[in-house]
């Protein structure tokens, strides 16, 4: 799984094969298509694998957020986002852009891409709290900052340099604190 993620952040969704990822893996080839019967089915298979490390990691991160609400929401803002800078997000990067015009690749993508909605939704309870996720409003904001930052952490693509607290840190945080606000009303 290592092997396709490395081959996916390094070269890309067209330049990672089953060939380039049974190389880095120093498995044979029958080990890999005994498992895999296709590129598709190997990549989303890599993602869900990351996904799962990600998931600890945040909850592990998560646990140790202060208890406070507004507090939690602002700590949870920085911790969501500091996780658009990994392996994961550009990996997934890869595979929305290559099934764009991959019709298996876009078939497989499509459900995967909704069970782990589920999941980063129930993620977000563990970040925020239960009081804020289950705000009648809650999908709303989190559904605006995930898309936010989805779309700034784009630009780093091009601009691996630019400062990543800028600005758009600024603007989810006031844009949290403003729910919290009415959160408590």
């Amino acid at each position: 799984m290592r092997a396709t993620v490395e081959s996916l952040v390094e070269l890309g969704y067209a330049h990672t094969t089953t060939q380039e990822v049974q190389r880095r893996a120093g498995v044979s080839r029958g080990a890999l298509t005994h498992q895999f019967t296709s590129k598709a089915e190997l990549v989303l298979a890599a993602v869900d694998h990351l996904y799962g490390e990600f998931s600890a990691s945040v909850r592990e991160a998560a646990a140790e957020l202060p208890t406070e609400p507004t507090a939690r929401i602002r700590a949870g803002v920085e911790l969501v986002w500091h996780r658009f800078h990994g392996p994961l997000f550009v990996a997934a990067m890869e595979l929305w852009t290559a099934a764009r015009t991959d019709a298996e690749l876009r078939a497989a993508l499509l459900p995967h891409e909704r069970r782990l909605g589920v999941q980063l939704r129930a993620l977000a309870m563990e970040v925020f709290g239960e009081e804020v996720a289950t705000h009648p409003s809650a999908e709303a904001v989190y559904q605006v900052l995930l898309t936010s930052m989805r779309g700034q952490a784009l630009t780093f693509a091009l601009q691996p340099d630019a400062p990543r607290d800028g600005q758009h840190l600024k603007h989810w945080l006031a844009i949290v604190e403003a729910f919290t606000a009415r959160v408590r009303s």
